[in-house]
């Protein structure tokens, strides 16, 4: 997969500022060494005396400090859904969609000098974490990352982004990458959890083509859920059809309000659409991606 396209590209992140020093910055939040001037402050004993406006102190006869914009690394943390609903409906590759995006945006972050941790929300109930990613060249060791994820049982996502955010307070950009076949309760409860601790929150939701429309799957016969085991019986007459239908709207709407309630960032992305496409015109049209 060629990812050259994507190194002009950079995550469009407003809060999540991280401890460590970077290329990032972030107005507002100045601290006494830095590149660009954002403010003074009054000299209170104990500030540093190399910080002071003297041209300040000529025109002003008062004592006033240089505050700077801060400037920290922002640390990515990718987290990839790998339960068992991710490899069904199995022509539609959801997982390969969501290996292929989340890769993408481990290019984005290293590219533009972020850190990267890479994380496997696993069906056992365990979570796979990777080292952070700081160098250019870790893009490989991604690649190789996300290739050996294999999906299966059943992941309850609020249960495990609350311990991820009890394990990384440290606050950053939590990217979601998930079919999110869950009760958008349990997605609140997950996005409350990151976003507690000063986190950005981006949800992006990799649907089914054969979730958008069952019909290309099945005419009828016996679903099997492959995360709990239990069947049912189905005929897609047009009564089922048209039930669906409002069901699944339900369902994409209320992820919507929920992200918007939160202040996180809710997106999708078919199975069957371009993600070369998503990245360099939907990303950038929400604010998401911008160029550097």
């Amino acid at each position: 997969m060629n990812l050259d396209h994507l190194r002009r590209l950079t995550l469009h992140v407003r809060r999540g500022m991280g401890d460590r020093p970077g290329d990032r910055r972030f107005p507002g939040r100045p601290q006494p060494a830095g590149i660009e001037l954002e403010a003074h402050s009054d000299y209170v004993p104990g500030d540093d005396l190399r910080h002071l406006d003297w041209n300040a102190v000529g025109r002003l006869d008062t004592l006033l400090v240089r505050r700077f914009t801060a400037e920290r690394e922002v640390l990515v943390h990718l987290l990839l859904d790998a339960s068992a609903s991710m490899a069904v409906p199995a022509r539609d590759g959801k997982l390969a969609v969501a290996r292929e995006l989340a890769l993408s945006l481990a290019c984005v972050a290293l590219a533009a000098n972020d850190a990267v941790r890479i994380t496997v929300l696993s069906g056992d109930g365990a979570a796979r974490v990777s080292p952070v990613l700081r160098a250019r060249g870790s893009l490989g060791r991604a690649a190789e990352l996300l290739a050996a994820v294999v999906p299966g049982g059943r992941l309850g996502l609020g249960a495990a982004l609350e311990a991820y955010a009890r394990e990384h307070p440290r606050p950053g950009l939590a990217i979601v990458v998930s079919d999110l076949m869950m009760e958008p309760a349990d997605v609140e409860r997950g996005v409350q959890a990151p976003r507690a601790r000063r986190y950005e929150v981006l949800l992006l939701h990799v649907i089914g083509a054969g979730e958008l429309d069952p019909g290309r799957e099945l005419a009828g016969g016996v679903l099997a859920d492959v995360e709990t085991g239990a069947t049912h019986a189905v005929a897609l007459t047009p009564a089922v059809r048209a039930c669906y239908a409002e069901l699944l709207a339900a369902h994409l709407g209320a992820l919507e309000a929920l992200a918007e309630r939160n202040r996180a960032v809710y997106t999708r992305l078919a199975s069957d659409a371009s993600v070369h496409d998503f990245l360099t015109l939907e990303l950038p049209r929400r604010g998401i991606l911008r160029r550097r």
